[in-house]
């Protein structure tokens, strides 16, 4: 029997089913079953993981340069920062000890604010920038969002389970990350899954901010975001960004990668009714404020 294409209604029910299950594997996550980062790496994979044997579901749905995707850390990776960096991650303390725990959205989405007290838009990159992002550094090691995935899913169980460790493996050991406390200990927790469950957080937010509309959109004029490239291999992207006030501003660093112009874009809460917005919270405005790389 002859294979037929799938319609497009039919890839955007496939795509309603993944993000159902993407969002039901991180309730678990957040009720305590930490190993609900495997499956959710599949899902995530399954999603976005293009190659030239297989087409992700984003792709088929002509997705990959329409969405646009939360950078939650807001911040970037420095190369020039000797410390370890988990920038997925925070670190909760309580009386039982510290221990690292997802970013999350209600506590940070659009309530980080500058040096003058103003708050922060947030960032929102193109898939491939946003999937080649450094997330976490140890020295002259660095770990993107897709490492992360492709980790957990081809190596770590999420779809298989490989005959060997790989050097990502250590970073479920918290101790790695170079936190101590005066007793010498190391936070709990498992920083690699829980990076995986911020990777998944930040794709839920996303769609929900994609399916919504602006109330208006500003142009950057003349300022542009820079990407850099940490990487010695194309197939294997490692990057870091820098805002310029202008296009003249340029590195000249040979490890610089792209550049890309913005737009802010605004968008009302009360229109739209995110789930990831705490509503608990006091009020901060009427409107958020959203840099979107495009």
């Amino acid at each position: 029997m002859s294979r037929q294409k799938r319609s497009i209604k039919e890839n955007n029910d496939k795509l309603k089913v993944q993000l159902e299950l993407l969002r039901s594997y991180a309730g678990q996550f957040d009720s305590g079953m930490i190993h609900m980062a495997l499956p959710m790496a599949t899902q995530v994979r399954v999603l976005i993981h293009q190659t030239n044997y297989s087409n992700s579901l984003l792709h088929q749905l002509d997705l990959e340069n329409k969405l646009k995707l939360w950078h939650s850390p807001h911040s970037s990776f420095s190369r020039h920062n000797l410390l370890p960096t988990w920038d997925l991650l925070l670190i909760s303390i309580g009386s039982e000890g510290a221990s690292y725990l997802p970013l999350g959205s209600k506590g940070v989405f659009n309530r980080r604010r500058d040096d003058s007290n103003n708050v922060m838009p947030e960032i929102f990159f193109p898939l491939e920038l946003w999937w080649n992002q450094t997330v976490f550094s140890q020295g002259s090691d660095y770990v993107s969002r897709k490492d992360i995935v492709q980790f957990i899913a081809n190596k770590d169980g999420g779809a298989h389970v490989d005959e060997e460790k790989w050097p990502i493996d250590n970073y479920k050991e918290s101790q790695l990350l170079g936190f101590y406390n005066q007793n010498g200990d190391s936070p709990d927790g498992n920083p690699l899954y829980a990076a995986m469950r911020q990777i998944a957080e930040e794709i839920l937010v996303s769609f929900e901010v994609f399916e919504s509309r602006p109330i208006r959109e500003t142009p950057s004029f003349k300022q542009a975001v820079e990407f850099f490239d940490l990487s010695k291999h194309e197939s294997n992207k490692h990057l870091y960004f820098n805002f310029l006030r202008d296009r003249s501003y340029k590195s000249n660093d040979q490890s610089s990668f792209q550049i890309k112009d913005f737009s802010f874009k605004h968008y009302d809460y009360n229109k739209n009714n995110w789930s990831f917005i705490d509503k608990s919270a006091p009020s901060i405005g009427k409107e958020c404020y959203i840099v979107e790389v495009k």
